[in-house]
């Protein structure tokens, strides 16, 4: 199947580059009778950039708007390991299973888990091996986070049916039931009838179905993976889902002794219902593991993930613009500043880059806020710059900030490059060209000023 495009979802991703000032050309004498005699308007393109990538130590993943579940082996940045643990919630309070305790015979337990609009990302048509666990950990929807490394706790017994572990996800047939329905197309795994499906009407039995309280007292809620051991390089997918569509549930299929009539009861993941992503990257051997470990290794090619590393930019030098060759001051005005930042994306590769990325200034370890260009409206949507397809790059203005620096009048820490689905509901990538790559077109600052 052919790859898919990657829209925007929601979120922050990071990057920073560093800059020290080389020559100037100039760009043009236009204007100059207007300006006044001795201005000249300038044009700089090659000043020395240092780009690295650095990570995150942990990142709060629990109710987003996508979840994940899948395993990918990429070859620059290794293996992700996605998985979702959820609490299960009661469609209705105290279900009347049967008339009689002991007479609920279990046809079929299925989990069922709605695709987002996206679906996937990386090779799709390969299968996946899923897993799926009882979790003892005691979730909480409010004031509580998860995050993406937090392994839950769990029974230890694999509850989905065996022999029925490897899936071929279908992102777009619709899904007819036995009964006939026909449903959207959305993910279905069969779990196991004695070891989940009895489970659940005992404790049902046993009168822990009165409140949502109750059930999640007795059932915790369930974990889902997925085996990506043995997948070679490029082999591998993740799903994105969507957990609080009315087709992501527990349905369980039954009927009675004295009733041979299917029955079903629905438990369902909604929006009371505490979940997160817990995502695994290991990034040994890697090209971004040598970025991780020098910085200096970023000059050739850096990149960003989500859910865990972002690309930085660094400008220590940036304020030797408004010095002359002899380190006195010489204040510049600054007409126009753009970051362009080109990546490597080949037809073959199944790893899309984000269609859009946003730029922040770093705060500190972990927060960045919004830039001055990027501040009109405050708003993530529209403090985004759109990937070019056909000149493979991305293209930030930072005119307003780089004057403020020479200004004074804000901080010079650096930049985060990063997907605006940046936080735990997405693993897109991309790797950047470093200023010292070897291909044409490199990581670059171009600055057009007035010298006055």
């Amino acid at each position: 199947m052919s790859k898919r495009r990657v829209f925007q979802l929601s979120a922050t991703f990071f990057i920073s580059i560093v800059l020290t000032l080389s020559c100037k050309k100039e760009e043009t004498n236009i204007g100059n009778n207007l300006q006044g005699e001795g201005l000249n308007v300038i044009k700089s393109d090659t000043f020395t950039i240092l780009t690295y990538t650095d990570t995150l130590d942990s990142m709060a993943s629990d109710e987003t708007s996508v979840s994940l579940l899948g395993y990918y082996n990429d070859p620059v940045f290794g293996s992700v390991d996605c998985g979702i643990v959820s609490q299960l919630r009661l469609s209705s309070s105290n279900p009347a299973f049967s008339a009689n305790p002991g007479e609920v015979i279990v046809d079929s337990v299925v989990l069922g888990l709605q695709y987002t609009s996206i679906k996937w990302y990386a090779n799709l048509g390969d299968p996946i091996t899923v897993e799926a666990y009882e979790i003892t950990d005691d979730l909480v929807r409010d004031d509580q986070d998860y995050y993406i490394f937090q392994e839950p706790n769990t029974t230890g017994s694999n509850l989905v049916v065996t022999g029925t572990e490897v899936i071929y996800p279908d992102v777009l047939s619709d899904v007819t039931l036995d009964n006939g329905d026909t449903l959207s197309a959305h993910l279905r795994i069969n779990l196991d009838p004695t070891l989940l499906g009895d489970k659940l009407v005992a404790i049902n039995e046993a009168g822990n179905m009165t409140s949502d309280d109750a059930f999640v007292s007795a059932f915790k809620g369930i974990y889902v993976k997925v085996n990506g051991s043995g997948l070679a390089p490029n082999q591998g997918s993740v799903l994105y889902f969507a957990l609080e569509n009315p087709l992501s549930k527990v349905t369980l299929y039954f009927h009675t002794v004295s009733d041979p009539t299917s029955k079903e009861y629905d438990f369902n993941i909604n929006s009371s219902a505490a979940r997160y992503n817990r995502i695994e990257y290991n990034r040994t051997g890697t090209s971004v593991y040598d970025v991780l470990v020098d910085s200096t290794n970023g000059q050739n090619e850096f990149y960003t993930q989500g859910g865990s590393a972002w690309a930085v930019i660094q400008l220590p030098h940036i304020k030797e613009l408004n010095k002359d060759s002899l380190g006195n001051e010489d204040r510049k005005i600054i007409n126009k500043a753009q970051l362009i930042l080109p990546i490597q994306n080949f037809v073959s590769d199944s790893y899309d880059p984000p269609k859009t990325l946003f730029i922040a200034r770093i705060v500190d370890k972990n927060n960045s806020e919004f830039t001055l260009d990027y501040n009109i409206s405050n708003s993530l949507s529209s403090s985004t710059v759109a990937y070019s397809e056909s000149a493979k790059e991305y293209r930030f203005n930072l005119t307003l900030e780089i004057q403020a620096i020479l200004n004074g009048e804000i901080e010079n820490k650096g930049y985060r490059i990063y997907a605006p689905s940046f936080f735990a509901s997405s693993i897109e990538r991309v790797i950047f060209n470093g200023p010292n790559s070897s291909l044409k077109n490199r990581a670059r600052l171009e600055i057009t000023y007035t010298d006055y």
